[in-house]
């Protein structure tokens, strides 16, 4: 009945949310904005290396403050964001001679829109937040404007194709009308209707940042994203929306405790390291059941993913043993919720600190991660162990319901294939002793048996 459940289920799925999903991936804006986010992650590793120093200048004082390395690599991702959308859009159009001029103006007119303070000289004070992670959904909303010019103009050219003029003087004129185009609307809206762009931003937004802040918006985005990896929608499709979210939190709690103030935000990059253990899905503890299986397919199985789920890949594992079956729906779906709502409850309770360093280390083990991301909290190691626990009493018993029907499988496909052996083998032996016989006839000289032909009157 379970089976038949979980047919019906998937078989709605794939017709109805699968085609839904695969259009949304392979629209133009979602993967121009979703390969701009990957693009940054090199820079969220690099600041790893200052959380790590921080931590041992706390011992060695005399130790040198590296934290503009943070500054100046995670601390500018919103203005790379800027670059990376205009810029891509150029190359997607068949426009690489265009794809830098593309970036730079999108920082130029990401910058006109932080509304920087003249000071007395003539000089500008700009804010150094707003171009990190938490000025990314602006940069994403300007990177997107931008873009969309550019890729409106693409084909426009004040010369023609037997132009004798030079293709770099040439790009440098089919530029400008997008040029001026994006920066004059940025200055539109940020100096002639005094609209701070960056607020408006995220007064629109706050809604879904501030849901995500709650106890069920923690819970949502694991629910989400675990439900659909169980049908074979990996959660790399919601990454954009989840790191954008997360990182803009942490970022917030960075300046907060930067500033001497307690962080706010629970549900900031890397808590996933809570909840991800050995991969989305909470799957360490079964790839460690699977060692001690019964199944000789689910032991070549554990073999074959366990030190890969130690460092939190588990593709392997998901695809070769939770994907569409239905023994695995289950905790999939209660770790999912039961492990953020635990990480909510000790975050909230002060039982574990909320994290305050970038520390982009995902192929650690989380509990590192945790160290670190917390500024140095070993509650939060304490944490992970406990969820790791959690999440090893939700796989156990559906593990091993699931390891006794593979038994009973693999019983079964051996006995067919023991009778199909014994069925070829006494067919063998029957054919022997037939060429046996008529071998022995032959040497006594006795005719072959001849078939009776009946008598007619």
């Amino acid at each position: 009945m379970l089976q038949r459940f979980m047919e019906t289920i998937q078989g709605w799925i794939t017709s109805h949310i699968v085609p839904v999903m695969n259009k949304l991936t392979s629209t133009y804006w979602f993967g121009v904005i979703s390969d701009a986010v990957l693009y940054i992650v090199p820079f969220s590793m690099v600041s790893a290396i200052p959380s790590l120093w921080n931590i041992a200048r706390r011992f060695v004082t005399v130790l040198p403050d590296i934290s503009p390395l943070t500054t100046f690599s995670f601390g500018l991702v919103g203005m790379f964001m800027a670059f990376i959308i205009p810029h891509n859009v150029a190359v997607k159009e068949g426009r690489k001679d265009r794809s830098m001029i593309a970036g730079f103006t999108g920082i130029g007119a990401f910058m006109l829109c932080m509304n920087p303070v003249v000071l007395e000289d003539g000089s500008y004070a700009f804010t150094m937040a707003k171009f990190g992670a938490g000025g990314m959904f602006t940069a994403m909303v300007v990177g997107f404007v931008v873009g969309f010019i550019y890729k409106r103009m693409a084909r426009m050219s004040f010369f023609g194709e037997d132009s004798v003029i030079p293709d770099f003087v040439k790009n440098w004129f089919d530029n400008i009308i997008a040029v001026l185009l994006s920066l004059f609307a940025a200055w539109v809206v940020t100096n002639l209707l005094q609209i701070d762009v960056f607020s408006a931003v995220s007064i629109i937004l706050s809604p879904v940042t501030n849901f995500a802040q709650t106890l069920p918006g923690t819970i949502a985005i694991p629910l989400v994203m675990d439900t659909f990896y169980f049908f074979g929608i990996s959660g790399w499709v919601f990454s954009p929306i989840q790191q954008s979210i997360q990182k803009a939190a942490l970022a917030e709690n960075m300046s907060a405790f930067a500033a001497g103030m307690a962080p706010a935000n629970i549900n900031a990059y890397g808590i996933t390291r809570y909840i991800m253990i050995g991969g989305e899905g909470a799957t360490l503890p079964l790839a460690i059941y699977m060692l001690f299986a019964k199944s000789k397919k689910n032991r070549t199985l554990g073999r074959a993913t366990i030190i890969p789920s130690i460092f939190n890949i588990n593709e392997p594992l998901v695809f070769s043993t939770i994907v569409a079956n239905p023994f695995m729906f289950i905790p999939m779906v209660l770790q999912a919720i039961i492990l953020p709502a635990n990480t909510y409850l000790w975050m909230s309770m002060g039982w574990a600190g909320m994290h305050v360093e970038n520390f982009d280390m995902n192929f650690l083990p989380n509990a590192v991660s945790a160290f670190f991301m917390s500024g140095g909290d070993w509650h939060n190691i304490v944490l992970v162990c406990v969820n790791l626990a959690i999440a090893a009493l939700l796989w156990f018993p559906f593990f091993r319901a699931a390891d006794a029907y593979q038994v009973k499988q693999e019983e079964k496909q051996a006995e067919e294939k023991a009778a199909k052996k014994a069925a070829k083998k006494a067919a063998r032996e029957a054919k022997r002793a037939a060429k046996l016989a008529e071998a022995e006839r032959d040497a006594a000289g006795e005719p072959a048996d001849q078939p009776v032909i009946p008598a007619t009157r």
